[in-house]
């Protein structure tokens, strides 16, 4: 298995310090995790809300993190490429490639907020031909080589691409939630496949992760080569009732926010909600129960338990987000501590 630390970077004046304050924080915790066992380090997109919103262009950041670190992969678990002009997009993710001698992945999903289509005029219903266009030009942008392009949605004559990569190309991920075609075409693709929890039960994650797993074997790849991510919100303490009771607001709230984002009601500034957003989604009314399903919140060994459950299912890599809305820097340096000195080595 391999581990990853990700960010969906959510701040507000209420946390109680600067944005610039927390970006330093960020920083730290990548430079932790370049050298205590951590694989990748990886942000999503999201634009005018604080919902994920502090970093609306993680090229941008991860221009900074490659200065910074020396194994670390780099990586949006989410590029709304399809928002952008994807020239642009491959410029962009070029540069951290070279900046970080060569340790730049990329991904991308649909999306699902409305406000972020709205805002930049397009079509939620166009998000996956632009993909699909966005893609192509960025593989081809990537290799180097100069290259015109006519499609639906974007068109140009020969251009010289610069920079390139500097393997000529940059590994592409899937970020799949819902969709069945996602799963499929990503695995028909050969893309490697990103998945998230905590939006579903076990259950219906290993349905949609089937999908992907039998689209890749029927097109003849070799098992061996699969790689598929889940990521999960963890936080890490000495007995699983504190580890709750520390991370259950936090959690509330996220989930709360995903949901108003989600339904278009971005403005509304409710931001916990209340604990039936919680209990609601639990098979049994209990907070506990969905924890134990869908996160990493607990203790060490009830996670490194957990994380074996999905390595038996195909997975190759676990990203945890240790740190989601009120959550602070201390707490979160502590799960990553937790997680690289106490949970590796019991899944190991």
């Amino acid at each position: 298995m391999d581990y990853s630390i990700f960010y969906l970077p959510c701040w507000r004046d209420a946390y109680g310090m600067s944005l610039t304050t927390f970006y330093e924080e960020l920083l730290e915790t990548f430079r932790y995790a370049d050298t205590h066992g951590f694989q990748r380090g990886l942000f999503t997109e999201h634009h005018f809300h604080y919902y994920g919103g502090a970093v609306p262009n993680p090229a941008v950041i991860f221009a900074a993190i490659a200065r910074e670190t020396k194994n670390l992969r780099l990586g949006a678990t989410v590029s709304l490429m399809q928002l952008r002009n994807p020239l642009q997009v491959a410029e962009d993710y070029a540069m951290v490639d070279q900046l970080s001698g060569g340790r730049c992945d990329f991904s991308v999903a649909r999306g699902f907020v409305p406000h972020e289509f709205a805002a930049f005029g397009i079509a939620q219903q166009e998000a996956a031909e632009r993909i699909a266009e966005g893609l192509e030009i960025c593989r081809k942008f990537w290799a180097g080589e100069p290259f015109a392009f006519s499609g639906k949605h974007f068109s140009f004559e020969e251009i010289e691409p610069w920079p390139p990569a500097v393997s000529g190309a940059i590994p592409i991920w899937t970020a799949a939630s819902n969709n069945r075609d996602s799963f499929i075409n990503a695995g028909r693709n050969g893309s490697r496949m990103m998945m998230n929890q905590y939006p579903m039960s076990f259950d219906a994650l290993r349905e949609k992760f089937s999908w992907y797993c039998d689209a890749w074997d029927e097109s003849g790849r070799q098992r061996k080569d699969r790689k598929a991510m889940v990521s999960f919100i963890a936080h890490i303490a000495g007995t699983e009732e504190q580890a709750i009771a520390e991370a259950q607001q936090a959690v509330q709230e996220h989930v709360n926010i995903f949901g108003k984002v989600m339904r278009g009601e971005n403005r509304d500034r409710n931001y916990l909600g209340d604990i039936s957003l919680l209990t609601g989604m639990s098979a049994t009314g209990q907070v506990a129960d969905l924890f134990r399903e869908r996160t990493l919140i607990g203790t060490a060994e009830q996670i490194a338990e957990r994380i074996e459950k999905y390595r038996d299912l195909g997975f190759t890599e676990i990203s945890i987000l240790p740190r989601v809305t009120s959550i602070n820097h201390a707490q979160c340096m502590e799960t990553l501590q937790r997680f690289s000195e106490e949970v590796i080595p019991l899944v190991r």
